[in-house]
Protein backbone atom coordinates (compact mmCIF):
# COMPACT_ATOMS: atom_id res chain seq x y z
CA UNK A 1 0.00 0.00 0.00
CA UNK A 2 2.84 2.35 0.92
CA UNK A 3 4.56 1.68 -2.41
CA UNK A 4 1.35 2.34 -4.29
CA UNK A 5 0.93 5.69 -2.51
CA UNK A 6 4.51 6.69 -3.32
CA UNK A 7 4.07 5.79 -7.00
CA UNK A 8 0.82 7.70 -7.13
CA UNK A 9 2.47 10.74 -5.59
CA UNK A 10 5.32 10.55 -8.11
CA UNK A 11 2.93 10.28 -11.05
CA UNK A 12 0.89 13.19 -9.71
CA UNK A 13 4.01 15.36 -9.25
CA UNK A 14 5.27 14.49 -12.72
CA UNK A 15 1.90 15.26 -14.22
CA UNK A 16 1.76 18.57 -12.33
CA UNK A 17 5.24 19.47 -13.56
CA UNK A 18 4.32 18.54 -17.14
CA UNK A 19 1.17 20.60 -16.90
CA UNK A 20 3.13 23.58 -15.56
CA UNK A 21 5.68 23.31 -18.36
CA UNK A 22 2.93 22.94 -20.92
CA UNK A 23 1.19 25.94 -19.42
CA UNK A 24 4.39 28.00 -19.54
CA UNK A 25 4.90 27.01 -23.17
CA UNK A 26 1.32 27.97 -23.99
CA UNK A 27 1.75 31.29 -22.22
CA UNK A 28 4.91 31.98 -24.21
CA UNK A 29 3.14 31.14 -27.45
CA UNK A 30 0.24 33.41 -26.54
CA UNK A 31 2.70 36.17 -25.66
CA UNK A 32 4.45 35.64 -28.97
CA UNK A 33 1.24 35.78 -31.01
CA UNK A 34 -0.40 38.72 -29.22
CA UNK A 35 2.65 40.77 -28.28
CA UNK A 36 4.77 43.31 -30.12
CA UNK A 37 8.22 42.41 -31.40
CA UNK A 38 9.82 43.03 -28.00
CA UNK A 39 7.30 40.64 -26.46
CA UNK A 40 8.07 38.07 -29.14
CA UNK A 41 11.80 38.32 -28.35
CA UNK A 42 11.08 37.85 -24.66
CA UNK A 43 8.84 34.87 -25.36
CA UNK A 44 11.45 33.11 -27.48
CA UNK A 45 14.24 33.71 -24.97
CA UNK A 46 12.26 32.66 -21.91
CA UNK A 47 10.46 29.62 -23.30
CA UNK A 48 13.32 27.55 -24.74
CA UNK A 49 10.69 26.27 -27.16
CA UNK A 50 12.24 25.24 -30.49
CA UNK A 51 8.90 25.50 -32.26
CA UNK A 52 8.57 29.09 -31.08
CA UNK A 53 12.08 29.85 -32.33
CA UNK A 54 11.08 28.58 -35.76
CA UNK A 55 8.00 30.80 -35.66
CA UNK A 56 10.27 33.73 -34.87
CA UNK A 57 12.46 33.01 -37.90
CA UNK A 58 9.36 32.60 -40.08
CA UNK A 59 8.07 35.95 -38.83
CA UNK A 60 11.38 37.65 -39.59
CA UNK A 61 11.53 36.17 -43.11
CA UNK A 62 7.94 37.23 -43.80
CA UNK A 63 8.47 40.83 -42.63
CA UNK A 64 12.12 41.43 -43.52
CA UNK A 65 11.36 43.54 -46.58
CA UNK A 66 8.64 45.59 -44.83
CA UNK A 67 10.70 46.20 -41.67
CA UNK A 68 14.14 46.38 -43.28
CA UNK A 69 16.58 48.03 -40.86
CA UNK A 70 14.31 47.65 -37.83
CA UNK A 71 16.46 46.92 -34.76
CA UNK A 72 13.73 45.04 -32.93
CA UNK A 73 13.24 42.72 -35.90
CA UNK A 74 17.00 42.12 -35.91
CA UNK A 75 16.82 41.23 -32.22
CA UNK A 76 14.04 38.75 -32.91
CA UNK A 77 16.09 37.25 -35.73
CA UNK A 78 19.04 36.70 -33.38
CA UNK A 79 16.83 35.12 -30.71
CA UNK A 80 15.13 32.84 -33.23
CA UNK A 81 18.31 31.78 -35.02
CA UNK A 82 20.26 30.96 -31.85
CA UNK A 83 17.34 28.90 -30.46
CA UNK A 84 16.49 27.24 -33.77
CA UNK A 85 15.59 23.55 -33.26
CA UNK A 86 18.01 20.98 -34.63
CA UNK A 87 15.08 18.62 -35.25
CA UNK A 88 13.73 21.04 -37.84
CA UNK A 89 17.15 21.22 -39.48
CA UNK A 90 17.50 17.45 -39.70
CA UNK A 91 13.98 17.17 -41.12
CA UNK A 92 14.38 19.64 -43.98
CA UNK A 93 17.92 21.07 -44.41
CA UNK A 94 17.19 22.78 -47.71
CA UNK A 95 14.25 24.71 -46.29
CA UNK A 96 16.24 25.76 -43.22
CA UNK A 97 19.10 26.94 -45.42
CA UNK A 98 16.69 29.06 -47.42
CA UNK A 99 15.23 30.63 -44.27
CA UNK A 100 18.67 31.32 -42.84
CA UNK A 101 19.79 32.82 -46.14
CA UNK A 102 16.73 35.08 -46.24
CA UNK A 103 17.46 36.25 -42.70
CA UNK A 104 21.19 36.65 -43.37
CA UNK A 105 20.78 38.81 -46.45
CA UNK A 106 17.37 40.28 -45.65
CA UNK A 107 18.35 41.83 -42.29
CA UNK A 108 21.23 44.25 -42.66
CA UNK A 109 22.60 43.76 -39.15
CA UNK A 110 26.00 42.47 -38.07
CA UNK A 111 24.68 40.65 -34.98
CA UNK A 112 22.21 38.78 -37.17
CA UNK A 113 24.90 37.65 -39.60
CA UNK A 114 27.25 36.56 -36.84
CA UNK A 115 24.41 34.62 -35.17
CA UNK A 116 23.55 32.86 -38.43
CA UNK A 117 27.18 31.87 -38.99
CA UNK A 118 27.49 30.59 -35.41
CA UNK A 119 24.32 28.53 -35.76
CA UNK A 120 25.39 27.13 -39.13
CA UNK A 121 28.59 25.77 -37.55
CA UNK A 122 26.64 24.32 -34.61
CA UNK A 123 24.06 22.59 -36.83
CA UNK A 124 26.75 21.28 -39.20
CA UNK A 125 28.54 19.59 -36.30
CA UNK A 126 25.32 17.71 -35.54
CA UNK A 127 24.85 16.65 -39.15
CA UNK A 128 27.01 17.71 -42.10
CA UNK A 129 25.39 19.48 -45.05
CA UNK A 130 27.63 20.64 -47.90
CA UNK A 131 25.29 23.47 -48.96
CA UNK A 132 26.11 25.26 -45.70
CA UNK A 133 29.76 25.21 -46.76
CA UNK A 134 28.91 26.60 -50.19
CA UNK A 135 26.86 29.34 -48.51
CA UNK A 136 29.72 30.53 -46.30
CA UNK A 137 32.28 30.11 -49.10
CA UNK A 138 30.13 32.33 -51.28
CA UNK A 139 29.70 35.04 -48.67
CA UNK A 140 33.39 35.18 -47.79
CA UNK A 141 34.30 35.29 -51.48
CA UNK A 142 32.06 38.35 -51.84
CA UNK A 143 33.75 40.05 -48.90
CA UNK A 144 37.20 39.31 -50.34
CA UNK A 145 36.20 40.75 -53.71
CA UNK A 146 34.70 43.89 -52.18
CA UNK A 147 37.84 44.64 -50.17
CA UNK A 148 37.76 46.99 -47.23
CA UNK A 149 38.32 46.29 -43.56
CA UNK A 150 37.31 42.96 -42.09
CA UNK A 151 34.16 43.09 -39.99
CA UNK A 152 32.86 40.56 -37.46
CA UNK A 153 31.04 38.59 -40.15
CA UNK A 154 34.34 38.05 -41.97
CA UNK A 155 35.99 36.86 -38.80
CA UNK A 156 33.07 34.54 -38.01
CA UNK A 157 33.02 33.20 -41.60
CA UNK A 158 36.71 32.29 -41.41
CA UNK A 159 36.15 30.60 -38.07
CA UNK A 160 33.06 28.74 -39.35
CA UNK A 161 34.98 27.34 -42.32
CA UNK A 162 37.36 25.74 -39.84
CA UNK A 163 34.35 23.62 -38.82
CA UNK A 164 32.34 23.22 -42.00
CA UNK A 165 35.00 23.83 -44.66
CA UNK A 166 36.02 21.42 -47.39
CA UNK A 167 38.37 21.39 -50.38
CA UNK A 168 36.54 24.27 -52.05
CA UNK A 169 37.02 26.37 -48.90
CA UNK A 170 40.79 26.03 -49.21
CA UNK A 171 41.06 28.40 -52.16
CA UNK A 172 38.88 30.98 -50.39
CA UNK A 173 40.91 30.94 -47.17
CA UNK A 174 44.23 30.60 -48.97
CA UNK A 175 43.51 33.71 -51.06
CA UNK A 176 43.29 35.78 -47.86
CA UNK A 177 46.88 34.86 -47.00
CA UNK A 178 48.12 34.91 -50.59
CA UNK A 179 46.69 38.38 -51.28
CA UNK A 180 47.81 39.59 -47.86
CA UNK A 181 44.26 40.65 -46.96
CA UNK A 182 43.24 41.35 -43.35
CA UNK A 183 46.65 40.58 -41.86
CA UNK A 184 45.18 40.77 -38.36
CA UNK A 185 43.09 37.69 -39.23
CA UNK A 186 45.94 35.61 -40.69
CA UNK A 187 46.42 33.56 -37.49
CA UNK A 188 42.69 32.70 -37.49
CA UNK A 189 42.80 31.93 -41.22
CA UNK A 190 45.79 29.63 -40.78
CA UNK A 191 43.99 27.93 -37.89
CA UNK A 192 40.97 27.22 -40.12
CA UNK A 193 43.21 26.03 -42.97
CA UNK A 194 44.89 23.71 -40.48
CA UNK A 195 41.56 22.24 -39.39
CA UNK A 196 40.46 21.43 -42.95
CA UNK A 197 43.88 20.34 -44.28
CA UNK A 198 42.90 16.68 -44.41
CA UNK A 199 39.86 17.58 -46.53
CA UNK A 200 41.88 19.84 -48.84
CA UNK A 201 44.88 17.69 -49.75
CA UNK A 202 44.07 17.56 -53.47
CA UNK A 203 43.62 21.33 -53.64
CA UNK A 204 46.82 21.95 -51.68
CA UNK A 205 48.79 19.66 -53.98
CA UNK A 206 47.34 21.36 -57.06
CA UNK A 207 48.65 24.71 -55.79
CA UNK A 208 52.04 23.19 -54.91
CA UNK A 209 52.39 21.79 -58.43
CA UNK A 210 52.22 25.30 -59.91
CA UNK A 211 53.93 27.25 -57.13
CA UNK A 212 56.99 29.46 -57.29
CA UNK A 213 59.38 29.66 -54.36
CA UNK A 214 57.43 32.45 -52.63
CA UNK A 215 54.25 30.38 -52.75
CA UNK A 216 56.06 27.22 -51.65
CA UNK A 217 57.41 29.01 -48.59
CA UNK A 218 53.93 30.27 -47.75
CA UNK A 219 52.43 26.79 -48.05
CA UNK A 220 55.27 25.37 -45.98
CA UNK A 221 54.56 27.84 -43.20
CA UNK A 222 50.87 26.92 -43.18
CA UNK A 223 51.10 23.16 -43.61
CA UNK A 224 54.57 21.58 -43.65
CA UNK A 225 56.03 23.33 -40.61
CA UNK A 226 52.73 23.14 -38.72
CA UNK A 227 52.92 20.49 -35.98
CA UNK A 228 49.14 20.70 -35.45
CA UNK A 229 48.75 18.79 -38.72
CA UNK A 230 49.33 15.04 -38.73
CA UNK A 231 52.87 13.86 -39.64
CA UNK A 232 51.52 11.84 -42.56
CA UNK A 233 49.72 14.82 -44.08
CA UNK A 234 52.67 17.15 -43.53
CA UNK A 235 54.95 14.61 -45.15
CA UNK A 236 52.71 14.15 -48.17
CA UNK A 237 52.67 17.89 -48.77
CA UNK A 238 56.41 18.17 -48.08
CA UNK A 239 57.11 15.46 -50.66
CA UNK A 240 55.14 17.40 -53.26
CA UNK A 241 56.83 20.66 -52.29
CA UNK A 242 60.32 19.15 -52.46
CA UNK A 243 59.59 17.73 -55.88
CA UNK A 244 58.31 21.10 -57.12
CA UNK A 245 61.31 22.94 -55.66
CA UNK A 246 63.67 20.55 -57.43
CA UNK A 247 61.98 21.40 -60.72
CA UNK A 248 62.62 25.06 -59.93
CA UNK A 249 66.28 24.20 -59.39
CA UNK A 250 66.54 23.62 -63.12
CA UNK A 251 65.48 27.21 -63.83
CA UNK A 252 66.90 30.62 -63.04
CA UNK A 253 65.18 30.30 -59.65
CA UNK A 254 68.19 28.40 -58.22
CA UNK A 255 69.34 30.25 -55.11
CA UNK A 256 70.32 29.90 -51.49
CA UNK A 257 66.68 30.40 -50.45
CA UNK A 258 65.63 27.55 -52.71
CA UNK A 259 68.36 25.24 -51.44
CA UNK A 260 67.45 25.96 -47.82
CA UNK A 261 63.76 25.38 -48.57
CA UNK A 262 64.60 22.01 -50.11
CA UNK A 263 66.59 21.03 -47.05
CA UNK A 264 63.77 22.04 -44.70
CA UNK A 265 61.32 19.92 -46.70
CA UNK A 266 63.72 16.97 -46.70
CA UNK A 267 64.15 17.28 -42.93
CA UNK A 268 60.39 17.03 -42.39
CA UNK A 269 60.34 13.89 -44.52
CA UNK A 270 63.31 12.40 -42.67
CA UNK A 271 61.95 13.29 -39.23
CA UNK A 272 58.74 11.45 -40.11
CA UNK A 273 60.64 8.59 -41.82
CA UNK A 274 58.59 9.14 -44.97
CA UNK A 275 60.24 6.38 -47.00
CA UNK A 276 57.59 6.75 -49.69
CA UNK A 277 59.84 9.55 -50.91
CA UNK A 278 62.90 7.28 -51.27
CA UNK A 279 63.23 7.78 -55.05
CA UNK A 280 62.77 11.53 -54.64
CA UNK A 281 65.38 11.60 -51.87
CA UNK A 282 67.90 9.91 -54.13
CA UNK A 283 67.33 12.62 -56.76
CA UNK A 284 67.49 15.28 -54.07
CA UNK A 285 71.00 14.11 -53.17
CA UNK A 286 72.26 15.24 -56.57
CA UNK A 287 70.37 18.53 -56.41
CA UNK A 288 71.72 19.27 -52.92
CA UNK A 289 75.26 18.37 -54.05
CA UNK A 290 75.01 20.93 -56.85
CA UNK A 291 73.71 23.50 -54.33
CA UNK A 292 76.64 22.75 -52.01
CA UNK A 293 79.18 23.03 -54.82
CA UNK A 294 77.54 26.32 -55.82
CA UNK A 295 77.87 27.52 -52.22
CA UNK A 296 74.09 27.72 -51.74
CA UNK A 297 74.39 25.28 -48.81
CA UNK A 298 76.91 25.45 -45.99
CA UNK A 299 78.93 22.41 -45.00
CA UNK A 300 76.68 21.90 -41.99
CA UNK A 301 73.56 22.07 -44.16
CA UNK A 302 75.04 19.69 -46.74
CA UNK A 303 75.91 17.10 -44.09
CA UNK A 304 72.35 17.38 -42.79
CA UNK A 305 71.07 16.78 -46.32
CA UNK A 306 73.25 13.65 -46.53
CA UNK A 307 71.74 12.42 -43.27
CA UNK A 308 68.19 13.02 -44.58
CA UNK A 309 68.89 11.09 -47.77
CA UNK A 310 70.30 8.19 -45.74
CA UNK A 311 67.08 7.97 -43.71
CA UNK A 312 64.75 8.29 -46.68
CA UNK A 313 66.51 6.47 -49.51
CA UNK A 314 67.95 3.69 -47.36
CA UNK A 315 69.78 1.09 -49.48
CA UNK A 316 69.09 2.90 -52.74
CA UNK A 317 71.38 5.68 -51.47
CA UNK A 318 74.39 3.34 -51.21
CA UNK A 319 75.48 3.79 -54.83
CA UNK A 320 75.37 7.62 -54.95
CA UNK A 321 77.08 7.78 -51.53
CA UNK A 322 79.77 5.32 -52.63
CA UNK A 323 80.36 7.19 -55.86
CA UNK A 324 80.59 10.48 -53.98
CA UNK A 325 83.04 9.03 -51.47
CA UNK A 326 85.11 7.70 -54.35
CA UNK A 327 85.21 11.20 -55.86
CA UNK A 328 86.35 12.68 -52.55
CA UNK A 329 89.03 9.97 -52.21
CA UNK A 330 90.42 10.92 -55.61
CA UNK A 331 90.27 14.61 -54.77
CA UNK A 332 92.21 13.94 -51.57
CA UNK A 333 94.85 12.04 -53.51
CA UNK A 334 95.12 14.88 -56.02
CA UNK A 335 95.78 17.35 -53.23
CA UNK A 336 92.27 18.92 -53.28
CA UNK A 337 91.23 17.86 -49.81
CA UNK A 338 87.43 17.72 -49.35
CA UNK A 339 85.85 19.03 -46.19
CA UNK A 340 86.45 16.54 -43.40
CA UNK A 341 82.89 16.94 -42.06
CA UNK A 342 81.43 15.98 -45.44
CA UNK A 343 83.68 12.92 -45.77
CA UNK A 344 82.71 11.80 -42.27
CA UNK A 345 79.01 12.35 -43.00
CA UNK A 346 79.15 10.08 -46.05
CA UNK A 347 81.21 7.41 -44.24
CA UNK A 348 78.80 7.40 -41.29
CA UNK A 349 75.83 7.19 -43.64
CA UNK A 350 77.36 4.15 -45.36
CA UNK A 351 78.07 2.63 -41.95
CA UNK A 352 74.43 3.05 -40.94
CA UNK A 353 73.24 1.52 -44.20
CA UNK A 354 75.65 -1.39 -43.76
CA UNK A 355 75.54 -2.52 -47.38
CA UNK A 356 78.51 -4.60 -48.47
CA UNK A 357 78.62 -2.89 -51.88
CA UNK A 358 80.31 0.08 -50.20
CA UNK A 359 83.24 -2.11 -49.08
CA UNK A 360 85.72 -1.00 -51.77
CA UNK A 361 85.36 2.75 -51.36
CA UNK A 362 85.45 2.48 -47.55
CA UNK A 363 88.52 0.30 -47.63
CA UNK A 364 90.20 2.71 -50.01
CA UNK A 365 89.76 5.53 -47.48
CA UNK A 366 92.10 3.70 -45.10
CA UNK A 367 94.86 3.77 -47.75
CA UNK A 368 94.47 7.34 -49.00
CA UNK A 369 97.48 9.46 -48.06
CA UNK A 370 97.00 12.44 -45.75
CA UNK A 371 93.44 11.68 -44.68
CA UNK A 372 93.12 12.67 -40.99
CA UNK A 373 93.19 9.69 -38.60
CA UNK A 374 89.60 10.51 -37.58
CA UNK A 375 88.48 9.82 -41.17
CA UNK A 376 90.43 6.58 -41.44
CA UNK A 377 89.07 5.41 -38.06
CA UNK A 378 85.51 6.16 -39.18
CA UNK A 379 86.07 4.12 -42.36
CA UNK A 380 87.46 1.16 -40.38
CA UNK A 381 84.45 1.30 -38.07
CA UNK A 382 82.10 1.42 -41.06
CA UNK A 383 83.77 -1.67 -42.55
CA UNK A 384 83.02 -3.64 -39.39
CA UNK A 385 79.33 -2.73 -39.67
CA UNK A 386 78.81 -3.99 -43.21
CA UNK A 387 76.40 -6.90 -43.53
CA UNK A 388 77.64 -9.88 -45.58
Amino acid sequence: MKKILLCSAFVFAFGLLFAQENSLSSQAQIKFVKGNISDKISAVKSSGDGALAKKAVDFVVENALLLKGDRDLAGLAVAGILSYPSEEYKKDKKSVLQDFSDVFYGIDDMNVRVSVLEKIAALYEQEAYSDWTAFVNGYLTQKIASGGAADESVKKSISALGVIGNGSSFSVLHSIIQQNLWSELHPLTIESLTKIADKSLNEICDVVDKADLVELKLLSKIFIQNDKISPALRSEIAEKALNRSMILSGTSSNSQDLAVFQLESARVLADNKWTRASALAKDYFNVAKVAYNGKFLTTEQWTKAISCVEVLASRSAVLPFSEYLDQMNKAQEAGNAPDKAVVLAVINALANLGDKSSFDCLLYVTYVKDYPEEVAAAARNALTRLKW
